[in-house]
C-alpha cells in the first residue's frame, strides 16, 4: 500500500502555470508536504523487512546525522521564503501633497481608449534622462507607472528562487526618491489607479490566488482597506464615481464602494484579467482561459447585458467610441507567442454585441487599444505597432517596433510612443507611421506601459523605473 501512495502521487499531473513566473526552490517548497508523506511511505515499506531493520539498527547514527541534515537544508529553504523587506511609511506633513491629478482607468480615459497622457508635451528626440531607479532586490517592474501630483505609483514583483512577492512604491516624480512602500504578498502586476487622495491597485499573477484589492493613502503609504478575492487581480481597476471596478480571475468581475471597499455587486462573467471601459452606463471588458467572450454588464447593478462568444481569448482590454465597443484577441499570452499564433482586434455594437468587423493579425494582441479620431492604434505579438480605421478595420499603416509588442501606447498631439519589444522608444507619426527617432531605453523589451505627464515619461523596463525628459 505504502509503495501505490508513492506511485499515485509521482503520476499526479503538475499544475499548469504562467511560464518562467515560478522558480524550481518555489516549486520544491510547495511540494514538500508530498515529498515528506511519499519518503515516509518509503522508509515504511523498506523497513517491513527485517534485514533492513538491522542494518537500519547498525548504522543509526550515521542515519540521524543525515535525518539532521536534511532538516536543517530544509529549515534554511523555509526561511529563505521568509518576507524580510520592510515597509517604508512617508510621515504625513503639515501641507499635504495636491489631489488635482487623477488617473481613473488603465489607460486615463474611463472609454478605455486613452492614450496615456496628461498634460502631456512633446517629448523631444534622444530626452535626457531625470531618474532611474533599480530595487536592491532586484525586483521586476511589469506594472505600469502613474505620475499625478508630483509623486510617480507604481507596483514592484520581486521573483526569487523560493518565493515570489510585491510591493506598491511611491516616488517623487522630479527627483526619484523613494517615498513609501506597500508590501504585497503577491507579484504585482496591476498597475495603479489615483483618484481623491487615494492609490488603488491589486495583486496576484495567474498562478496565485487569493489575492487583494488594495486601497492605500496616496500622501502616506498607510493601507485604507482591501478586497479580499479567491482569485488573482492582474489588470488595473477603473475608478466611476464612487465605484472601483476590477477583474479577479476565474471569479469574474467586482465592483466595491471606492471610501470603504464594501461590495456592491460581483459577476461570475468568466475569467478576466482586463480591464474595464465604461460608457453610457455599461461595463464592457474581456474573458479569456475558456471563457472566451466580449461582456457587457449593466455599471449600476452587474447585471449581464449581453456577452458575445469568441474564438480566441479576449486579452486587450476594451475600448468604446460612441456605439462601438473595440477589443483585441490571441491565443498567444502576456509570457509567450502560441506555436500557431492568431490574432485579431473586433469591433462590435456597444448596445447588442453584434459583430461590425473583424481584422486578422499575426499574432495575439495583447496590448490596450488607443482610439485617436477615425484609428485604433495597437501593439501586436509580431513586433508591430498598426493603425486601423475605426470604420471598417482596414489596415492604415503599420511600423515596425520589435518583437514581441506588449506595451500599449503614448499618444503626444500627432506622435506615438512607442516602448517596443527591441528595447528602443519609438516615435512614429500618428497619420503615416513614419519614425521621427529612436532611442534606447533598455537592453529587454519593454513590457510595462509607459506614462506621459506634461514633458515627462514614466516607464519601466526589466528591474529599473525610469523618468524621462527634461
Amino acid at each position: 500500500m505504502p509503495l501505490l501512495i508513492v506511485f499515485l502521487f509521482l503520476t499526479q499531473p503538475a499544475l499548469a502555470v504562467a511560464p518562467g513566473l515560478i522558480g524550481p526552490l518555489q516549486a520544491l517548497l510547495q511540494m514538500l508536504p508530498q515529498m515528506f508523506a511519499a519518503l515516509a511511505a518509503v522508509l515504511g515499506s523498506l523497513l517491513t523487512n527485517s534485514y533492513l531493520r538491522l542494518l537500519a539498527r547498525k548504522h543509526l547514527k550515521f542515519l540521524v546525522f543525515l535525518g539532521i541534515l536534511l532538516l536543517s537544508a530544509v529549515a534554511a529553504l523555509i526561511y529563505s521564503a521568509r518576507d524580510r523587506r520592510l515597509p517604508v511609511l512617508a510621515t504625513p506633513s503639515a501641507t499635504p501633497a495636491p489631489t488635482t491629478q487623477s488617473w481613473v482607468s488603465f489607460r486615463g480615459s474611463l472609454d478605455g481608449g486613452g492614450g496615456g497622457a496628461l498634460n502631456g508635451q512633446p517629448l523631444p528626440a534622444n530626452p535626457p534622462t531625470r531618474w532611474i531607479h533599480t530595487d536592491k532586490d532586484n525586483a521586476q517592474y511589469l506594472s505600469s507607472p502613474v505620475a499625478v501630483n508630483g509623486r510617480c505609483y507604481v507596483g514592484a514583483s520581486l521573483f526569487q528562487a523560493s518565493n515570489s512577492l510585491g510591493a506598491i512604491e511611491c516616488f517623487d516624480a522630479i527627483e526619484g526618491k523613494l517615498l513609501w512602500r506597500a508590501l504585497t504578498r503577491h507579484p504585482v502586476f496591476s498597475s495603479p489607479v489615483v483618484a481623491d487622495g487615494r492609490v488603488y491597485c491589486g495583486e496576484g499573477l495567474h498562478e496565485d490566488n487569493d489575492c487583494k484589492l488594495y486601497c492605500l493613502d496616496a500622501q502616506t503609504g498607510q493601507q485604507l482597506f482591501s478586497v479580499q478575492t479567491h482569485g488573482h487581480v492582474e489588470a488595473a481597476p477603473t475608478i466611476v464615481g464612487e465605484k472601483v471596478l476590477f477583474s479577479a480571475g476565474g471569479e469574474g468581475f467586482y465592483c466595491v464602494r471606492a471610501d470603504t471597499g464594501k461590495l456592491l455587486w460581483r459577476s461570475a462573467c468568466g475569467h478576466s484579467d482586463s480591464s474595464a471601459a465604461v460608457a453610457g452606463g455599461r461595463v464592457y471588458l474581456g474573458t479569456a482561459y475558456g471563457d472566451n467572450a466580449v461582456v457587457c454588464l449593466d455599471l449600476e447593478s452587474g447585471k449581464k447585458i449581453w456577452s458575445v462568444a469568441q474564438d480566441l481569448p479576449v486579452w486587450g482590454h476594451a475600448a468604446v467610441a460612441g456605439e462601438t465597443v473595440f477589443v483585441g484577441l490571441g491565443n498567444g499570452t502576456f509570457g509567450t507567442s502560441d506555436p500557431h499564433p492568431r490574432g485579431a482586434v473586433v469591433a462590435l455594437g456597444g448596445t447588442n454585441g453584434k459583430i461590425v468587423w473583424r481584422r486578422e493579425l499575426p499574432d495575439s494582441v495583447n496590448t490596450s487599444l488607443l482610439l485617436s479620431q477615425d484609428r485604433v492604434l495597437l501593439g501586436c505579438r509580431d513586433g508591430f505597432v498598426y493603425s486601423l480605421s475605426q470604420k471598417d478595420g482596414q489596415i492604415v499603416w503599420k511600423a515596425p517596433c520589435g518583437v514581441p509588442m506588449l506595451s500599449s501606447l503614448v499618444l503626444q498631439d500627432k506622435t506615438l510612443l512607442a516602448a517596443g519589444g527591441d528595447g528602443h522608444l519609438h516615435a512614429l507619426d500618428l497619420d503615416t507611421g513614419r519614425e521621427f527617432w529612436r532611442y534606447l531605453i533598455s537592453d529587454v523589451p519593454c513590457e510595462a506601459s509607459p506614462m506621459l505627464n506634461g514633458s515627462h515619461l514614466f516607464l519601466g523596463c526589466g528591474s529599473f523605473l525610469e523618468c524621462l525628459g527634461p
